[in-house]
């Protein structure tokens, strides 16, 4: 994988992608990956599959605790060295999949108020040797990655705030944080005892948990 730093794209930018069932590399892109989930993402995939928070975590993905940011990193269970959603005619949950899914080729970078995308090439793709163009701001539309991108820029203000203030969790407040940020069923079960607003609505109780921890751990009321 060639990740495009050179080239800082902004929505107006172009860039040349297309992706398709006639196209030789289809579904490589879903091989031998490290998928990392956004608290979002597990929502849409959970309700997607129809199942709980917490069965879907269990049942579809591992987490540790991030080098970097001392806090829970959530990832995709390889099955077969694929992602378990793949299937010969494409991703079987494709109308939910996950934020990295709908940006591909692009990785989005936010600081502050900044906000650009680098291109990432890989061997097997020819993807990128379509004739077809799109500015950045057409991709992320024709994706419906637009509502993905807000509610991750919820997550991770908090995820940041918590790096640059220096503060390292125990092994009781990672904990906390995996069941507020990540499992919103085990979430709304236990609101009480996490003294936190009980919501019916997923992405609220979801949000919920997010301020939650930014209450907490960055002192934001």
């Amino acid at each position: 994988m060639l990740i495009d730093n050179e080239r800082k794209l902004r929505f107006e930018d172009r860039f040349r992608f297309n992706c398709g069932k006639e196209l030789s590399c289809f579904n490589q892109c879903c091989k031998n990956l490290t998928l990392m989930l956004m608290p979002y993402d597990i929502v849409r995939l959970k309700n997607a599959l129809n199942i709980s928070s917490s069965e879907f975590l269990e049942k579809y993905t591992t987490w540790h605790v991030g080098a970097a940011t001392g806090l829970p990193v959530v990832v995709v269970k390889q099955k077969n060295n694929s992602c378990p959603f793949v299937t010969p005619e494409g991703c079987s949950v494709y109308e939910d999949r996950p934020s990295s899914c709908r940006l591909y080729p692009l990785v989005r970078i936010k600081k502050a108020e900044e906000e650009y995308y680098h291109v990432v090439y890989e061997d097997f793709c020819e993807g990128h040797k379509q004739n077809v163009e799109w500015s950045v701001g057409e991709w992320i539309k024709s994706q419906g990655a637009e509502i993905y991108n807000k509610m991750n820029d919820i997550f991770s203000e908090l995820v940041l705030g918590i790096y640059t203030s220096g503060k390292k969790l125990s092994g009781e407040e990672i904990a906390e944080f995996y069941t507020a940020c990540y499992d919103v069923d085990t979430l709304r079960e236990l609101a009480d005892e996490f003294g936190c607003e009980r919501k019916e609505n997923d992405v609220e109780q979801m949000i919920e948990g997010i301020e939650l921890m930014k209450k907490k751990h960055l002192n934001q009321y």
